[in-house]
């Protein structure tokens, strides 16, 4: 995929997408648990083009049943109003999923193609696990960027259970010789929390001012790196610190994308400080 298609999905998703931070023990954003948070896109590129996602849930610990509720950028509630049900009836069932199975597409709200679901357990106790799939893909079958051919721009990452209360980090972007970086961050819950994002260069030098971004409750907020800061002379590699308000039962987690001008892309999940993490609690699901 050309670097100028992915800035147009970029201008069409309100400078969407992103991720937050691959942080030093990514292990902590778990992925296997009862309520997950998903990355959503569905972004026209022309041509019968698509940048989206796929989705994959498996059941790990014994038959059970789960609910997808999805969000658009602005924090609304996207898709049916009662959700998506996906059973699991046995251990190792999978079940996989697409935007438009999960009724996001057809929704008005989803204008902007970018958002996230909450997956939460509904029958049962049981964990599942989940694997997130982005790519560019005409095939929007289910599993169709991966069975196609010609998808590109592939990555996988999974659901979020935990979130953290204080740091998170980018660990490294680069913009050299024209790759894109895009940061996400999440709040799951009801209540409005802001978040304080510092941009160093590979030295430890912080560049500009340190900036401030609100999520309402259910909302995202997606910065394109380092642009997002406003510099003359931004670096062409660094990376991104974020702090929370450090308030027990009120977190926050996120993504970050990679774009590579040859079309490769790296996709992950933020390092969460394993001091101030907590699980997303079964009371949050919407």
């Amino acid at each position: 995929m050309k670097t100028s298609r992915f800035l147009k999905a970029a201008s069409l998703a309100v400078l969407f997408l992103g991720l937050v931070v691959f942080g030093p023990d990514s292990v902590l954003a778990g992925n296997m648990f009862r309520e997950q948070a998903l990355f959503l896109a569905h972004i026209p590129l022309g041509g019968g083009q698509f940048f989206t996602t796929n989705y994959i849930f498996t059941s790990t610990e014994g038959p059970g049943s789960i609910n997808l509720k999805c969000f658009n950028d602005a924090f609304q509630r996207i898709g049916p109003p009662a959700g998506v049900n996906v059973p699991l009836p046995a251990t190792g069932t999978v079940a996989q999923h697409t935007p438009t199975t999960l009724g996001v597409t057809a929704d008005p709200l989803f204008a902007s193609g970018a958002g996230w679901c909450f997956a939460d357990t509904i029958v049962g106790s049981n964990d599942f696990n989940s694997q997130i799939t982005v790519g560019v893909t005409t095939d929007l079958t289910v599993g169709g960027i991966l069975n196609s051919p010609s998808a590109t721009f592939i990555g996988h990452n999974t659901g979020l259970g935990e979130t953290s209360r204080l740091f998170g980090g980018d660990t490294f972007f680069t913009t050299a010789n024209g790759a894109l970086h895009f940061l996400v961050l999440v709040n799951p819950y009801t209540t409005t929390t802001t978040l304080q994002l510092q941009l160093f260069d590979v030295t430890g030098n912080q560049q500009g001012s340190t900036i401030s971004r609100t999520l309402n409750g259910r909302a995202f907020v997606s910065l394109l790196v380092p642009a997002a800061w406003g510099l003359a002379t931004p670096p062409t590699s660094g990376n991104v610190r974020i702090t929370g308000a450090n308030t027990v039962g009120q977190g926050w987690l996120g993504w970050y994308l990679q774009v590579y001008p040859n079309g490769r892309a790296v996709f992950n999940s933020l390092g969460l400080d394993g001091d101030t993490i907590d699980q997303i609690p079964p009371a949050a699901a919407p």
